[in-house]
């Protein structure tokens, strides 16, 4: 976890010029552009980029507010990069010569989750600092909960970002997840399925040869996903314990997710 949080912190808000390429890996060699930057290409940052920061709630179908008023911890977690985007940098012939092919990359964030009521509750995780900001949410609503057997429940969720990462000047990811849980004394699995739509903006400048003059080129980028995910949610020493998460992702795309969550419930 310490090894993510400094990775974060050092992509993030260490000063330096405009990232390389996508996660600061070299992947777009902007000295290649000349005048555009193909649709996929946009595409599949965007796809890319949504899949690396969406918030991910980490939770089963009930809400907490049968057991705690809120939760407080720390997210993190591994997420492999698809081969979506190096194949269409190849294509258009824009891949950064010697680019790392890095599988995966870790992350973390805050998060929070508060229970409004026995059938509602909504969490919000991030990280900001000065004028970067990485910031998302769902909302949960539990469908059926007999207290005894198995939950059902939806969700909406959210994330913005704002970050210098990859020529990405924004992004904004909206999901929808059903799950169900088997909620315990003392934990709570779940599985379920969900989706994001994802659109966001790049700006990348571009230097082309002489007498060519160079500039910015800014175009817009969307993207649609689908995953499948499973995990577990302990609450250990009671309702003011410990909290400890597990979950795995499967995405269509290829940008498959392990994460945890240590934190404490209040």
């Amino acid at each position: 976890m310490r090894l993510g949080l400094a990775w974060l912190w050092f992509c993030f808000f260490t000063p330096s010029t405009q990232a390389a390429g996508i996660l600061d890996f070299n992947l777009l060699d902007p000295t290649l552009i000349q005048s555009f930057i193909p649709q996929n290409v946009a595409d599949e940052s965007i796809k890319l980029f949504s899949a690396y920061t969406a918030h991910r709630p980490l939770s089963g179908a009930t809400s907490i507010a049968r057991v705690n008023g809120f939760d407080l911890g720390v997210e993190a977690s591994l997420v492999k990069l698809g081969d979506g985007l190096f194949q269409v940098l190849e294509a258009a012939n824009l891949l950064q010569s010697g680019a790392n092919r890095i599988p995966a990359a870790p992350f973390a964030r805050l998060h929070l989750r508060k229970g409004l009521s026995e059938k509602v509750d909504f969490a919000l995780s991030g990280l900001g600092y000065k004028t970067n900001l990485l910031i998302g949410g769902d909302l949960k609503i539990t469908l059926h909960d007999s207290g005894e057997g198995p939950a059902v429940g939806m969700r909406l969720l959210y994330t913005y970002a704002r970050v210098p990462i990859a020529y990405i000047k924004n992004i904004s990811s909206y999901g929808f997840e059903l799950v169900t849980s088997r909620p315990l004394s003392f934990a709570e699995p779940y599985i379920g399925v969900g989706g994001r739509i994802s659109n966001g903006t790049l700006e990348v400048p571009y230097n082309p040869i002489p007498p060519l003059s160079g500039g910015t080129i800014r175009v817009s980028g969307k993207a649609t996903s689908f995953y499948t995910f499973t995990g577990v949610y302990f609450r250990i020493l009671g309702a003011q314990g410990l909290r400890l998460g597990m979950e795995g992702a499967y995405e269509k795309s290829g940008f498959h997710t392990l994460s945890t969550f240590f934190g404490l419930g209040f």
